[in-house]
């Protein structure tokens, strides 16, 4: 029998097993435990103090042997409210915690054009302007086919892309999107790479023979800074 429904409300495998083990048995002794659930000796008796604690186990001496007996399946239930139970006496002091916790920084990688997809459809479910370093406009060609639902969402909620593209062409190209606004970097600065910010998420893509791998940071006070660098360099060009 699959021990996968019984670890679901807290028991670990081998007590699942000793556990399955006495309802076929019945009343049994560890030596009889151990052959029917295939663990080693340290693993019964170690699962049969953990099951007695819970209540779920018991034992008689009957000629100086220890016989032991599980509870009916039906008596599990109140084993499960009784930590259900347990569980809403602690969650308002866990929840005075979470107000404690510093804030993290959640990082992932995303690799190729499906990788891309990903990053441009959490742009999406952030639903804020997008702020592009070094766009070239290399989403409209690579993504041809993705990009047009992407743009009907983006325009439907209102999200400016407003870009530092790294050539003239690029950004004629781009522009004749809506919603769609920048400037040109100055000669000389052009490169590999792409920054996305948007929202609390900041994304550096890099293009190599049209390969994409993108770094996502989730982080705040990283997106803000970002943005205000970004700032500046428009400002300046």
């Amino acid at each position: 029998m699959d021990t996968e429904i019984l670890e679901k409300i807290g028991l670990t495998r081998n007590q699942s097993l000793v556990y399955i083990a006495l309802l076929k048995l019945g009343s049994a002794t560890a030596q009889k435990i151990m052959s029917e659930s295939g663990l080693h000796k340290s693993r019964v008796y170690f699962s049969l103090d953990k099951l007695q604690e819970f209540g779920i186990v018991s034992h008689v001496v009957k000629d100086y042997k220890k016989y032991f007996q599980a509870v009916p399946p039906a008596k599990l239930i109140a084993y499960w409210n009784e930590k259900k139970e347990a569980l809403e006496k602690i969650i308002p002091k866990l929840e005075q915690l979470e107000g404690m916790k510093k804030e993290e920084i959640n990082a992932s990688i995303y690799k190729g054009k499906e990788g891309l997809k990903t990053i441009h459809s959490e742009m999406l479910k952030e639903g804020k302007d997008i702020y592009v370093l070094g766009g070239k406009g290399l989403i409209f060609s690579e993504l041809e086919y993705f990009i047009p639902n992407f743009d009907r969402e983006r325009i439907r909620k209102k999200m400016r892309f407003i870009h530092l593209w790294d050539k003239e062409e690029m950004k004629q190209k781009a522009k004749k999107h809506p919603l769609v606004e920048g400037k040109v970097l100055p000669k000389g600065y052009d490169s590999n790479g792409v920054v996305n910010i948007f929202g609390n998420k900041v994304a550096i893509v890099l293009w190599k023979e049209k390969y994409p791998t993108g770094f996502v940071i989730e982080n705040k006070d990283i997106a803000d800074s970002f943005r205000k660098w970004f700032d500046l360099i428009i400002k300046s060009c």
